[in-house]
């Protein structure tokens, strides 16, 4: 620790940090965790209309709007990420992405899928809109119809007595 009282960390280091976070993480959280990987692995900076607050995009700063509740452990674990990756050196994405791929598979597969810009939905590729007007829609609607189903569901009020 300096005189500062901050840590100063490798970034290799950081790197360890952010895999041993990773282990640490829920499916939920490894999926928020998919936008900020694929911008930091593909060169963006940040997405489509993307703002930053306080190292964080802002579509995750808003997630509580109106609270003034403190970022959870998750969202200060992703601003450091955005503000470590920055001065990380090139071989350390390839370094990453093997690292996570690793530990979850499937999670590696979902990532390289955004970063292709295919979304898997229901088990089908989600067209862009450069494949549309390329007119490559690998994916056609499934012709089976499904039945949905409606329940009510119950709301309590309260007396006013």
């Amino acid at each position: 620790m300096s005189s500062n009282g901050s840590y100063n960390l490798t970034v290799d280091g950081e790197l360890r940090y952010l895999v041993q976070w990773f282990e640490e993480w829920s499916d939920f959280q490894r999926e928020d965790f998919i936008p900020y990987l694929v911008s930091y692995l593909s060169h963006r900076n940040d997405g489509p209309g993307a703002v930053y607050v306080n190292g964080i995009i802002s579509a995750m700063a808003q997630i509580n709007p109106g609270e003034d509740k403190p970022m959870s452990l998750f969202q200060c674990r992703v601003k450091l990420f955005n503000e470590w990756c920055i001065k990380w050196p090139e071989e350390f994405k390839t370094k990453l992405l093997d690292r996570l791929e690793q530990i979850d598979e499937a999670f590696g597969s979902r990532v390289r899928s955004e970063m292709d810009g295919i979304k898997p939905v229901n088990g089908c590729a989600e067209v862009t809109s450069t494949q549309l007007i390329d007119g490559a829609n690998e994916c056609e609607p499934p012709l089976a119809h499904h039945e949905s189903t409606v329940v009510a569901t119950a709301v309590l009020v309260a007396d006013e007595d």
